[in-house]
């Protein structure tokens, strides 16, 4: 096997995982679907990237939104599993930019990152955990 060969299968692994994920999201499972998510970009130096952040920043929003409204209730270890996650992408999201299309970011206009956004996700968390 070559090793694009063995790169494609990997990529092709997590977007399955990912898709897990967000189908056990969208069923209010947050605690498998978030651990799905956050396995399936282990170690996120290597699979973190434009398409694999947008996924799985949408679930982590759902999951805040619904915390926010009192929908749901999770468990610490879970929270602080997101927390870690939100962590390492700010740690290694300072070159991966949040959108794919940078052919339309106009000059002088700012390209967000995904450690930014990873900063921000996390800041919120933290704010709904009350610490």
């Amino acid at each position: 096997m070559s090793p694009y060969q063995i790169f494609k299968l990997n990529f092709n692994f997590i977007f399955y995982n990912l898709v897990i994920g967000t189908l056990y999201c969208a069923k209010s499972n947050y605690e498998f679907g978030i651990s799905r998510i956050v396995r399936a970009l282990e170690p996120c130096e290597r699979k973190l990237g434009v398409d694999t952040w947008f996924y799985s920043k949408r679930c982590l929003a759902s999951l805040m939104e619904n915390i926010a409204k009192c929908v749901i209730v999770i468990r610490d270890d879970v929270l602080i599993e997101c927390l870690q996650f939100l962590e390492a992408c700010e740690a290694h999201g300072h070159e991966i930019p949040t959108e794919a299309n940078l052919f339309a970011v106009r000059p002088g206009e700012i390209v967000r990152m995904v450690s930014h956004e990873a900063r921000l996700l996390r800041a919120l968390l933290l704010q709904l955990m009350d610490y």
